[in-house]
């Protein structure tokens, strides 16, 4: 929140983005756009005669209007265009990784791990 609003703080909520772009407030998924990047950190909420405005470090990132039906998930047209298409990773020039060969353990037979043993197990 600007700082002219700091008698406000009792009115604004936290939420943290989901890794999807995302955030839960009143039963509603609202989409955040992709710029600035907000995925995992925590965001500021606040409603105010109907809209969800959302801040992150002090500035106002979107301002949404609220949606009255719980279970709503609200896409936000900006949200995955930092995202390129599943499309684009058929064409990679570098493979995506790569298979690491089985590591080679010794084996030993039973036999071997008794003679180390010189007493009996306690029930």
């Amino acid at each position: 929140m600007p700082h002219g609003f700091a008698w406000e703080r009792w009115a604004t909520e936290e939420r943290k983005v989901s890794w999807d772009g995302y955030i839960s407030y009143d039963g509603v998924l609202y989409g955040l756009p992709s710029v600035p990047p907000l995925t995992g950190s925590v965001v500021q909420v606040r409603v105010q005669r109907g809209v969800l405005h959302i801040w992150s470090a002090g500035q106002l990132v979107v301002s949404l209007a609220m949606r009255a039906r719980s279970g709503e998930v609200i896409t936000h047209p900006e949200q995955f265009r930092t995202v390129p298409p599943a499309s684009s990773y058929g064409k990679a020039t570098e493979p995506l990784g790569h298979q690491v060969s089985q590591p080679s353990v010794a084996r030993r037979a039973l036999a071997e791990y008794d003679a180390l043993t010189t007493g009996t197990v306690a029930a």
